[in-house]
């Protein structure tokens, strides 16, 4: 639980990091030597695209959403607080994840994006060369409510390409015991357009328990 990275975020500035810190209440606070402090509260960003967009326009942090939808809402104590956040590496460098908090508030949500590069080592000309298909889901769920059509799939084209995101696919969860999702008996995928992501998202009005999972096995072409 409290997995799913909502914001990936590098440092590109010129000087150092003090802290990357999430007050779940209120905001996203960075404080560098080049950029001074910047505050970015849910109440001026509303969702998760204007967020990494107001981030990246600013020039201090790179960021991109992984496992999340542009057009999710932030809101108080969706996200996990975290003073500091702690810099971890990614295989290119340092970064910060600003965490989801699966079970606060309604609709609670898990989620998975299948991406040809979740870090920052990759350009947006390379990306658009490649595909990435999903093979199957295995899901544990004790879930509160049982949300009718609650697994959705997403291809999400890139910010570049104007950021839309398309619902491709979409079931009922099944709870209370361990279930496998293919297509054709694990012979079909769904594969997404050249440069774009799938992203999966399970909602429920009420709950998860705390050991539910979700496994999105995949290949990035």
């Amino acid at each position: 639980m409290n997995t799913d990275i909502a914001l990936r975020l590098k440092y590109i500035g010129t000087g150092t990091v003090t802290s990357v810190t999430v007050t779940a209440a209120t905001d996203i606070t960075m404080i560098t030597s080049d950029g001074g402090t910047d505050a970015y509260t849910w109440a001026d960003y509303t969702t998760l695209g204007a967020l990494v967009d107001g981030i990246n326009r600013d020039g201090i942090f790179q960021a991109k959403i992984l496992d999340g939808l542009r057009s999710e809402a932030t809101a108080a104590n969706r996200f996990v607080a975290a003073a500091p956040i702690v810099a971890a590496f990614d295989g290119n460098g340092l970064v910060y994840d600003m965490l989801i908090d699966t079970n606060t508030i309604a609709p609670r949500r898990m989620c998975s994006r299948i991406s040809y590069d979740r870090t920052f080592g990759s350009s947006q000309s390379l990306v658009d060369g490649h595909r990435v298909s999903i093979n199957e889901l295995v899901s544990n769920f004790t879930l509160g409510a049982t949300d009718v059509l609650g697994i959705k799939i997403y291809e999400c084209k890139p910010r570049s390409r104007g950021g839309a995101e398309t619902l491709v696919f979409q079931k009922t969860p099944v709870s209370g015991a361990i279930s496998t999702l293919n297509w054709s008996d694990g012979k079909a995928s769904i594969t997404a357009k050249e440069g774009n992501d799938l992203v999966v998202i399970v909602t429920d009005a009420t709950s998860f328990a705390a050991n539910d999972y979700l496994t999105v096995s995949g290949v990035l072409e």
